[in-house]
């Protein structure tokens, strides 16, 4: 059985704001995949031209409609930055979390290792003054 350590509180804490970012990171992710697909979908609606043979007024609908599109485009493209500038720091917040938390779980795993060590060292001590008595308590002769 694994000993407590004073620090498996704070590790604990640790786990659960490096699993929060985690989530934050997977989020931030997907706002960019939506976001990229919004521009995917503006430019293919930029590209595609209506105007035809018809009226100067049916000319001016159209090309305030392309105009339009083109500002949703330009409006996706400042979403996709922003979404990706988020990721980023969505990213960059949760590898200093998961460095915080890995750090702290190799420091108590070395903390555990010295208390096993020094279990370890205590039943080996006991066991050898057990011997000793039983080999004093003989008369020096081992038992049979």
């Amino acid at each position: 059985m694994r000993p407590r350590t004073r620090l498996d509180p704070v590790i604990k804490i640790e786990e659960k704001n490096e699993e929060r970012k985690l989530r934050e990171m997977a989020a931030a992710n997907h706002k960019v995949k939506s976001a990229e697909e919004a521009l995917v979908g503006a430019r293919d609606a930029a590209r595609s031209d209506h105007r035809r043979a018809s009226s100067a007024t049916d000319w001016m609908l159209a090309e305030n409609a392309h105009t339009r599109a083109l500002s949703e485009v330009r409006k996706a493209e400042r979403e996709v930055k922003v979404a990706t500038d988020e990721e980023g720091k969505a990213r960059g917040a949760y590898t200093i979390a998961h460095s915080k938390a890995e750090a702290l779980r190799r420091v108590a795993q070395a903390r555990v290792d010295e208390i096993l060590a020094a279990r370890e060292k205590a039943e080996s001590k006991e066991l050898d003054e057990i011997g000793l008595v039983t080999f004093n308590s003989n008369g020096g002769q081992r038992p049979s």
